[in-house]
């Protein structure tokens, strides 16, 4: 059991190594941090300011899962190694948490930027209610950009030619539009945040319809390549300048 145990620690110190070498960085200027985010959605009706949604043209570009996949692989719930607890519990009766996200983030150096695309908990018909990126930068501060897309959705009706297989023969008796409607993004509120901060403490970006709360853990930068090295799907999330769900 022992001669495992000092195996397995060879390998995940020689794996850290290469990686070190072979990305070109020491992890003297490097840093390392699990970041938490936190979207929520407060209640109609308790903020009097004003936000407009747009029309959306078209649904051609949105991201959207098959039914079979709701999207949840794509944010991963986090309650409970959380800073914040368990959110959805304490927050859940007064707010609708639409994401709950945690990053191991590892920069090379300063200046060094990462980027991370998620989506919400929920959708409909495989529309994910709400849509984000987040661009952190280390400098002095940790530096982040978030952009969300809120959706509303609709029923709009579908024309007999969208509905009928490709591959089937077009029949004559179909007419031009049919009663079949489908639940689809009608309009968008785009909403763009930016927050510099020490990690360490608990950020609040407040707006009217969503709440986002941020927090920066800083951990070894040899854990979290360590991380990197036992975990496969980990290897996306530590590579900066990729946008990975």
């Amino acid at each position: 059991m022992k001669a495992l145990i000092v195996t397995f620690i060879s390998l995940v110190l020689l794996n850290t190594a290469l990686y070190a070498e072979e990305n070109d960085f020491s992890p003297n200027s490097a840093k390392a941090y699990e970041v938490y985010v936190v979207t929520f959605m407060w209640p109609e009706g308790q903020s009097s300011e004003q936000v407009s949604y747009k029309n959306i043209l078209s649904t051609d570009r949105l991201v959207r899962f098959p039914a079979a996949n709701d999207g949840a692989g794509n944010s991963r719930s986090n309650s409970q190694a959380s800073p914040f607890g368990n959110i959805e519990r304490r927050l859940g009766r007064q707010v609708k948490i639409l994401a709950n996200q945690k990053w191991t983030l590892l920069f090379k150096r300063p200046g060094d930027t990462i980027n991370k695309s998620f989506v919400s908990q929920q959708n409909e018909n495989g529309y994910p209610v709400l849509t984000g990126n987040i661009t952190i930068t280390l400098g002095r501060y940790l530096e982040s950009d978030i952009r969300y897309q809120h959706y509303l959705f609709g029923r709009t009706q579908q024309t007999a030619a969208a509905l009928q297989d490709k591959n089937s023969p077009a029949s004559p008796m179909l007419p031009s539009t049919t009663d079949a409607t489908e639940l689809t993004p009608t309009m968008v509120l785009k909403l763009h945040q930016t927050n510099r901060t020490a990690s360490k403490k608990v950020n609040y970006l407040d707006h009217p319809t969503i709440g986002t709360l941020l927090y920066f853990e800083p951990i070894e930068v040899e854990q979290a390549m360590a991380f990197q090295a036992t975990t496969p799907e980990a290897e996306r999330s530590l590579t900066y300048n990729t946008k990975t769900p």
